[in-house]
């Protein structure tokens, strides 16, 4: 502040040292008018300052220590701010999936049901004869449905978060 003070006195000087040369030919009841302007228009600064100075207290009421005022303000802020509407063009963030992941997950259901009618065909002895000759009596020996289906499920569940 003590930077704009002095900008405006020097301001002041100058702009009073223009008129001064140029009316230096005229007489001397001119120049006391342009000093008269000139000390009138420092005075106009000075309150133009002392009114900014309340009219920023006024713009800041949550800098103020009342806890009401400082809470209304920023209710009003954020109401302002939600009645704000944007003029600028923003870039939407793509949030497609990529093009390969659809096929992906329907060719995965395509392969389980493959599997599992491969194992149907066949008895249980293809795709994998693992499960047939090694466990024959437990619950693992329908290993190649188990697998059929956990393809297809895989396939399924990814085009559920398809996009």
């Amino acid at each position: 502040m003590a930077l704009e003070k002095k900008s405006t006195k020097d301001d002041a000087d100058k702009s009073s040292e223009k008129v001064s040369k140029k009316s230096a030919g005229k007489n001397s009841s001119e120049k006391k008018n342009t000093e008269k302007s000139s000390d009138t228009a420092k005075k106009s600064t000075k309150k133009d300052k002392d009114a900014k100075k309340s009219s920023s207290s006024k713009k800041h009421p949550e800098r103020s220590g009342n806890p009401a005022k400082a809470a209304k303000a920023l209710e009003e802020e954020s109401r302002a701010a939600a009645n704000r509407v944007s003029r600028t063009p923003t870039k939407v963030k793509d949030t497609a999936s990529p093009r390969w992941y659809a096929p992906t997950m329907v060719t995965l259901m395509v392969i389980g049901l493959l599997w599992v009618v491969t194992t149907y065909l066949f008895n249980g002895q293809y795709p994998l004869p693992y499960f047939t000759k090694h466990h024959a009596t437990d619950w693992l020996l329908n290993g190649n449905l188990y697998i059929g289906f956990l393809i297809m499920m895989s396939g399924f569940l990814g085009l559920l978060r398809w996009k």
